[in-house]
């Protein structure tokens, strides 16, 4: 009670005091009707907390009435925490893991993030089941981990025909030590709840499983099995620049190849850059961008050299979502001469087939667009595109075995943006190819210098370009330029926008006994008029 904005105050019994103020006086009763569930700010769950208030009153009579009705009111809440602290105490882990779902503190996680979370508590719901969570061990998760690495051996385990255990049935230790991240975070979420009667060092103390292999007679043991990405030396690269050019008939498939090897993009970021994002004369850019980024607008538009990335397009939970890049880092690429030319490339095709079809080339076009989509006017499924990139590795490697020479490994998509850091390493200032990757400066030059002075409002790509442009090699003079509907190709596209077969393509497949139902890759190498 605020007793300095009265005049006087006197305490008349417990709770209840006389007050004058001016020439009125009146009676302040101190209620509190107990606890009461209300959301909690830190972790929004509904959490028990004190209602206590003043009552202004004209009598000690009513002032003495107000404090009863209170303390009835006490008495009957006081019953119903005691319930619901009885419940929360003896929550499962289902309903736990419910609880954390809807607090702000999973809310806040990326969407992405949640989709994995999410799908380790199914693995978790499985073993834990009913059993509370005030009750889960250390020892309880440790044999948690333990039963997923070694799930694929049980005998319940499903079978394929060849005897071989579903991915499904058997997870690596690495996926088990997200499954820790992801228990270490339920678990905090319910000690600062406080009302779990739970401890996050029950799962900081667990210990992940081991995994033991033998080399040259000795062995290692890890609790994470190490990933070394393979690169392509500049040699290879080029050798593949120089192959897609030559043999592939759609030409997105150079353009998905230069976007990660030579302009740096992640996968999500080859399938969410526009044509305005890279061709400076379709600009099409939210004059945000630059504020939130920090980039200098009129320095980026009077340099062609360079493009914007600031969206990713990911598949989660079935859909396209469409974000910030990785880490919510906007930053500006380099475009090297070598990278332009093989879009400028790409684009005069789709410009044919946009002619056929009455449209135009827009800037919210993607970049990086197969044909049969565009044909199709289909949106690429970004989970495709590590499935054309290996299946375009396939083709080259065919190729390459008919004229005996030795095949290139097969490496992931994102194996590609190592190539174009691993490049450059040796050659290009760290700060430049950090920037121009949207990474953190490397730990030995992020001081105070560089974070803090070194700006990048006016990037600085020359480098990387001049790098690109000295070393990347095409032979121009033997890139495919054959048109869409050239003479003799087994299939066309008609007035409407549709892929047609010919005439003769499906007489000379009936006479083969080939069946009508085509592969992308079939229809493309048809309109292209390539033999199989």
């Amino acid at each position: 009670m605020n007793k300095a904005k009265y005049d006087a105050v006197d305490l008349v019994e417990t709770g209840i005091y006389r007050v004058k103020k001016g020439k009125e006086t009146f009676w302040i009763a101190c209620i509190d009707k107990g606890w009461k569930m209300k959301p909690d700010k830190k972790t929004g769950l509904m959490m028990p907390k004190q209602d206590k208030t003043e009552k202004k009153c004209n009598s000690l009579k009513e002032a003495r009435n107000a404090r009863a009705e209170a303390r009835k009111e006490r008495e009957k809440t006081k019953e119903n925490i005691q319930s619901v602290e009885t419940k929360e105490t003896d929550k499962t882990f289902a309903e736990a893991v419910e609880d954390f779902r809807n607090s702000q503190r999973f809310q806040q996680i990326s969407l992405s993030y949640q989709l994995h979370m999410n799908n380790h508590f199914n693995h978790m719901f499985e073993f834990f089941k009913d059993k509370k969570v005030k009750d889960i061990t250390t020892i309880d998760i440790e044999k948690y981990f333990v039963y997923q690495k070694e799930k694929g051996n049980l005998p319940s385990a499903k079978k394929n025909k060849d005897g071989s255990v579903n991915k499904k049935e058997g997870i690596s230790i690495n996926t088990i030590s997200k499954h820790k991240t992801t228990l270490k975070k339920m678990w905090e979420f319910m000690e600062d709840s406080e009302i779990y009667e739970v401890s996050k060092k029950v799962v900081e103390r667990s210990l992940l499983p081991k995994e033991t292999i033998i080399v040259d007679g000795k062995k290692l043991t890890y609790t994470k099995i190490p990933y070394n990405s393979r690169t392509l030396t500049i040699d290879e690269f080029n050798y593949t620049l120089n192959d897609a050019l030559q043999n592939e008939f759609d030409r997105s498939i150079a353009v998905m190849i230069a976007l990660a090897g030579i302009g740096s993009l992640r996968t999500s970021e080859v399938v969410g850059l526009t044509i305005g994002k890279f061709r400076h004369d379709m600009i099409n850019i939210d004059p945000e961008i630059f504020k939130i980024s920090g980039y200098d607008e009129e320095f980026y538009n009077n340099h062609p050299e360079l493009m914007m990335i600031d969206t990713g397009i990911v598949r989660l939970d079935g859909k396209e979502v469409v974000q910030f890049p990785k880490g919510h880092k906007i930053r500006v690429a380099a475009i090297p001469e070598p990278l332009r030319k093989i879009v400028e490339y790409s684009l005069e095709q789709r410009k044919e087939i946009l002619e056929i079809m009455g449209k135009e080339l827009t800037a919210d076009g993607q970049v990086y667009l197969p044909l049969i989509n565009l044909i199709k006017g289909k949106a690429l499924n970004s989970e495709k595109v590590s499935v054309k990139w290996k299946e375009y590795q396939e083709r080259r490697n065919k190729r390459m075995r008919k004229q005996g020479l030795t095949e290139i490994p097969i490496i992931r998509f994102h194996d590609l943006r190592h190539t174009e850091s691993d490049s450059m390493k040796m050659l290009v200032p760290q700060f430049e190819i950090s920037r121009n990757m949207g990474h953190d400066l490397p730990k030995e030059i992020n001081n105070v210098t560089s974070s803090v002075y070194w700006h990048d409002s006016r990037p600085c790509r020359e480098n990387v370009i001049r790098f690109f442009n000295e070393n990347i090699k095409i032979d121009w003079d033997k890139a495919m330029r054959r048109k869409i509907n050239e003479e003799g190709s087994r299939a066309y596209i008609n007035g409407s926008g549709h892929l047609v077969v010919t005439n003769e393509e499906t007489e000379r497949r009936k006479q083969q006994g080939k069946k009508f139902i085509f592969k992308e890759e079939e229809l493309v190498n048809m309109l292209g008029n390539i033999e199989e």
